[in-house]
């Protein structure tokens, strides 16, 4: 699985930090979900990272287009955020 990690600055700005793959290389952890808890237990509760699920993975890894992949990975991030800035009903 790949994760996004990201820093929302004060201003709104979205810094990208990184792109993990978070499988355990022994296969312990096909899912990722260990480094997902572990991140989770961070000062920011994980609200950084997002999860890319499997078949946007699978478009990130056809286009050759710059463009186009940052697209996609602005759309992952902003979703992310969507979802957990949302306030429940």
């Amino acid at each position: 699985m790949l994760v996004i990690e990201y820093d929302v600055k004060t201003d709104g700005l979205i810094d990208i930090v990184a792109l993990i793959n978070v499988i355990d290389e022994d296969g312990t952890d096909p899912t990722g979900e260990s480094w997902l808890q572990w991140r989770r237990d961070h000062e920011d509760d994980g609200l950084g990272c997002a999860p890319v699920p499997p078949e946007i993975l699978a478009k990130m890894e056809a286009t050759e287009d710059p463009d186009e992949l940052w697209a996609i990975v602005e759309s992952v991030i902003l979703e992310d955020r969507r979802t957990k800035e949302e306030v429940p009903a």
